[in-house]
């Protein structure tokens, strides 16, 4: 329920936004979104006791000379109680600019380290099938082989040797 009032309140900022401007935005929610990690901060803000204008001056406050749009949007947030949504809309925007901008990031999973260049390499392959700019970063983990996930077009890709082992060997079965 509450993606999907984010993804309206993202969609309003996109139809009256420019692509700098989203930009700008993108990058304070997503400072905003970091404070909630804090849970003393998130008590704060979502406390129905501490009045709307308190909480909003603690979160654009140490601000210098913020986006117009992005105090406006924090306003409305915090006159409907909804500041609790600031992460969800940091993910969501991020998203959607993803999207306007054809540029994704992904993950490549593995127990191993790969060299830039074979990133690179799998970066250019994905990149030629979708028609769009892939950065993937190396996220080290006990993988039975490469698994490169790309969350927000939801793209997920794996090789682990386990499950090729066990496919070469129901096809030699069956072979018999």
């Amino acid at each position: 329920m509450e993606e999907l009032i984010a993804k309206r309140y993202v969609k309003a900022l996109i139809e009256s936004a420019q692509l700098d401007e989203l930009k700008e935005i993108e990058r304070y929610l997503e400072a905003m979104a970091s404070l909630f990690k804090d849970w003393k901060i998130k008590e704060i803000i979502i406390s129905p006791e501490i009045k709307s204008d308190e909480k909003l001056e603690l979160l654009i406050g140490g601000l210098e000379n913020p986006n117009v749009k992005f105090v406006n949007l924090m306003r409305v947030l915090a006159a409907k109680r909804r500041l609790s949504l600031i992460p969800l809309l940091a993910k969501e925007l991020k998203s959607q600019l993803a999207f306007m901008q054809k540029s994704f990031e992904g993950k490549v999973f593995s127990e191993f380290d790969l060299s830039s260049e074979e990133i690179e390499e799998i970066e250019k392959a994905l990149a030629n099938r979708l028609g769009a700019e892939i950065k993937l970063t190396q996220a080290p983990q006990k993988y039975d082989g490469i698994k490169v996930e790309v969350d927000t077009i939801g793209i997920e890709i794996e090789f682990s040797k386990s499950k090729i082992k066990k496919q070469l060997i129901d096809n030699i079965l069956k072979a018999i």
